[in-house]
């Protein structure tokens, strides 16, 4: 199994939707930063990607993600990814951040497992640490050496700068009860940059709650991968159910603690 390195702010307590998530496929989100102290709450958002092939065939997949955070930080992600056919199950996979134990845990409907990765105490944060199986790492203080610079040999091979996106304000509206406010950036790919015979326009649409940095809907229209709609359809102020941050009964569990290694 790869490893994972952990970065040191990976425990960081979240506040809002303020989550960094790393799982083992090296996989990451990243979300505004938090405040503080955090709003506790649960939302449930829909996502839709459609695809549009060559041929005018329309390829549609849904899939939904629940959000909850308690007033200590404690941060959950469950999404829920839609079968690619009818005789597959879904999947549900969880991931949840705790500031207050120094813990992250992992689990998923398709393995009924848990993995719970212990990190190392707040105060101790220096060197190098790792978990007894080495899949998950942490530096702390000094790290990599600074790359030298490279020599340009021939300018005329870089390519030239990209037009700056347009980003258009859209004001306010309401979301599930909350006042959000919106922007829309187009970015413009020159013709011939990746082999396109024409100019591409990519648009990323954002809407972020004013009271809370809480992303209520985005719209990513590329038009390669196709068009992502996440929105939030429920949203729940308050501190969510305690059950939403432990693995389901039954599964089995196992838990890496951090320990100090030389560093490499």
């Amino acid at each position: 199994m790869p490893k994972v390195h952990v970065h040191m702010s990976l425990l960081a307590p979240p506040i809002g939707l303020a989550l960094v998530a790393i799982y083992a496929t090296g996989q990451t989100q990243t979300i505004r930063p938090r405040q503080n102290p955090p709003q506790p709450y649960t939302a449930e958002f829909k996502i839709t990607t459609v695809r549009t092939l060559a041929n005018g065939t329309t390829l549609t997949r849904e899939s939904t993600e629940t959000r909850a955070v308690d007033r200590d930080g404690r941060a959950m992600t469950m999404t829920k990814e839609a079968p690619l056919s009818a005789d597959q199950a879904a999947v549900t996979r969880v991931h949840v951040q705790d500031p207050v134990e120094g813990m992250n845990s992992n689990w998923d409907s398709q393995q009924s497992k848990a993995t719970i990765v212990k990190a190392p105490p707040a105060d101790q944060h220096q060197g190098c640490w790792a978990t007894e199986s080495g899949r998950y790492h942490w530096r702390f203080g000094a790290g990599a050496q600074p790359r030298q610079a490279t020599p340009v040999k021939n300018a005329a091979a870089i390519p030239p700068a990209r037009p700056k996106p347009e980003v258009v304000d859209l004001g306010n509206t309401t979301i599930e009860g909350v006042e959000a406010h919106g922007t829309r950036t187009t970015y413009t790919i020159p013709a011939g940059e990746i082999g396109n015979d024409a100019p591409l326009l990519r648009t990323y649409e954002s809407w972020w709650g004013t009271t809370f940095g809480l992303l209520l809907r985005e719209v990513n229209d590329d038009p390669e991968s196709g068009k992502r709609t996440r929105e939030v359809v429920s949203l729940s102020l308050g501190d969510p159910d305690p059950a939403l941050f432990q693995p389901p009964e039954g599964y089995e569990v196992k838990t890496e603690t951090a320990h100090p290694v030389a560093c490499e």
